[in-house]
């Protein structure tokens, strides 16, 4: 008698890998403005005399927070197994849409002008295949997320939990949704409308960057991805 095949009674759709997990960086401080005739991403280091005089919070500004997310997510193995979808919805209300394909740059200067780039020219395209590596869309951001899937925030004033023992809990063979605050102050995800639940995972205050280490983390452990 031939071997049942496990699979045999489970529809294309059941065996489709729909596994993604779906990045959202809250209330990032990217803007840009004209310094000296000159385009610029502006930041609390460079240019605080032009923020007080704009009125504003100078110590808000801090680009290099999106930068390090950015390449912490970028060199996850999760990323490079094709695993991973990248939003970003800044403190203007603007949404960038990431490619998998980007290539961040590793010095802030470069980051800093491809971004100006994208803010003001709306896109980026690769020079080689001219492909669309970073590009504005449309509000509001829960129109290009799954409706079917769980949203999540991250704060460290929520409940704590065990983030690989919540997201084993949580997951399935769909999308998931985490957002994380792209902010080295202030608390995005405890003000936004859109999540279904918000944790901490740990105790301590930790960078956008170390906390996104741990949740990638935790899904490649899950999915075992090596």
């Amino acid at each position: 008698m031939d071997q049942e095949n496990p699979n045999q009674f489970l529809s294309a759709e059941d065996i489709e890998d729909k596994r993604q997990l779906i990045i959202v960086l809250e209330k990032a401080y990217l803007e840009t403005a004209v310094i000296n005739k000159q385009i610029v991403l502006l930041n609390s280091d460079d240019h605080k005399s032009y923020i007080i005089n704009q009125g504003k919070d100078f110590s808000y500004y801090r680009p290099d927070v999106v930068h390090h997310c950015l390449l912490s997510l970028q060199d996850s193995p999760l990323n490079k197994a094709g695993y991973l979808k990248i939003y970003i919805h800044t403190c203007n209300n603007v949404i960038l849409d990431i490619n998998p394909k980007l290539r961040v740059p590793r010095t802030y200067e470069m980051f800093a002008s491809l971004f100006a780039q994208a803010l003001t020219q709306l896109r980026v395209r690769a020079v080689e295949s001219s492909e669309t590596l970073i590009k504005i869309i449309k509000n509001p951001i829960t129109d290009h997320l799954p409706s079917d899937a769980l949203k999540i925030g991250t704060s460290e004033n929520a409940p704590l939990v065990n983030p690989r023992e919540y997201i084993k809990t949580h997951t399935s063979n769909k999308p998931i949704v985490f957002v994380v605050g792209a902010v080295s102050k202030g608390d995005p995800s405890m003000e936004i409308q859109y999540v279904n639940a918000c944790i901490s995972v740990s105790k301590y205050a930790l960078t956008a960057g170390y906390c996104l280490q741990k949740i990638t983390n935790s899904f490649e452990d899950i999915w075992n991805i090596k």
